[in-house]
């Protein structure tokens, strides 16, 4: 098995990618600046992983477990636009068919091209996506609208014409009021890449979010990677922020969220589904999470 760092070479001189995906996450197109078209790809969504470029993603459509960072939530039903800081997690779990237009860029080549005021803009602006960011839709409409333009129109503009509607993006996401802006991770993540044991906490996370509704042990982890108690503890808690039971209820606990909203199952089988085998078990840890009951979840629009 590979590591998954993800990493797209850019071209001399460019600072920025543009990929956008129709139905499947791992299938995706990056635009190719010299042929002047989308070309396919092969994208590593659906596994958890991380890239020193900066993220910008807008979800169109899909359902399902986001994890980034320390959190693991369900993915929202209306249009969801995030900004990953370098290094940091994440893991789009689509339960259907999804689709959504990607923008990856090099903050310190984007740095180097800017005047010294749009540098210190910039940089308080990577500083803060550092832990993720979630924008809203109804107070960010032009930013959204931008993201749609270079994943449909971008193939009819020059390079000048693309670099300014990525320069738009930013400016735009980065003036956009605190109120509609929400810190995603309660970590930040400093982006390195030179620890040897992230690869077998990738193996980890990945085992992790395709077994979570079957009964998994600590125990089986362990002998996945072949590692300590200790040693496994101390790492998977440095690089997704959560302990391994609580990393693996959170996950359990956002399936369940998207089975209250999306089915007609009893509360019992939703928590037989996501991986719960007591009830009250399950009730006890969504009100901790979620601060209501399920069936309240279940309620609430």
């Amino acid at each position: 098995m590979s590591i998954n760092n993800e990493s797209i070479e850019n071209l001399p001189g460019e600072c920025f990618r543009v990929l956008r995906w129709y139905h499947d996450v791992n299938v995706v197109e990056m635009f190719d600046t010299q042929r002047q078209c989308f070309v396919e790809l092969q994208g590593v969504g659906s596994h958890w992983h991380r890239h020193p470029e900066i993220e910008i993603t807008l979800v169109t459509s899909g359902s399902g477990i986001r994890v980034i960072g320390d959190e693991s939530i369900t993915i929202p039903k209306s249009e969801s636009l995030v900004v990953l800081g370098r290094g940091l997690p994440h893991y789009w779990k689509f339960n259907e068919k999804s689709a959504g237009v990607c923008v990856q860029f090099s903050d310190i080549r984007l740095i180097g091209l800017l005047p010294e005021q749009s540098r210190v803009e910039v940089k308080k602006f990577i500083d803060r996506a550092s832990s993720g960011l979630e924008f809203s839709l109804e107070h960010c409409k032009d930013a959204f609208g931008t993201l749609e333009q270079l994943s449909s129109g971008i193939e009819g503009k020059n390079r000048l014409e693309s670099f300014g509607l990525f320069l738009q993006l930013i400016g735009q996401l980065a003036r956009a009021p605190a109120t509609c802006v929400r810190r995603i991770s309660k970590m930040s993540f400093d982006g390195s890449f030179s620890d040897d044991n992230y690869f077998k906490m990738q193996i980890a996370v990945n085992w992790i979010m395709s077994n979570y509704q079957s009964g998994i042990q600590l125990v089986d982890v362990l002998e996945l990677v072949k590692m300590s108690k200790t040693s496994f503890a101390r790492h998977f808690k440095k690089f997704t922020g959560l302990s391994f039971s609580k990393f693996v209820n959170e996950t359990r606990i956002s399936n369940a969220c998207l089975l209250l909203h999306s089915t007609e199952c009893s509360i019992s089988e939703i928590a037989l589904e996501s991986g719960f085998s007591n009830l009250s078990n399950f009730n006890r840890l969504f009100r901790q999470s979620k601060g209501i009951s399920p069936s309240q979840y279940r309620r609430t629009p």
